[in-house]
């Protein structure tokens, strides 16, 4: 990282309002209620840990592998993925 640069996250750029779009529109519809505190939470802290899709892929599919309960309560990327290029995220 070079020295003076300050590298903007994802959650930086989108927000919290952008986070709960973001976790809402892609977690299928019937876990919705039991997902959203979870998705809400996980998602956060993923969005703030990554500056571009390629991070945010990194740590998604890391979670998968680790954490059965992530498998069933996580946003799907390819929505996720839909939703910030909304927000002008892409690639």
């Amino acid at each position: 990282m070079v020295k003076g640069v300050k590298r903007t996250s994802i959650y930086d750029v989108i927000g919290w309002t952008g986070l709960l779009s973001v976790v809402w529109n892609s977690t299928p519809h019937p876990l919705k209620p039991f997902a959203l505190p979870y998705g809400l939470c996980v998602y956060r802290h993923a969005l703030k840990a990554s500056s571009n899709l390629q991070q945010l892929l990194g740590l998604h599919s890391r979670e998968y592998t680790s954490s059965k309960l992530f498998r069933l309560f996580r946003p799907r990327y390819h929505m996720v993925k839909c939703v910030l290029a909304t927000y002008g995220i892409d690639g």
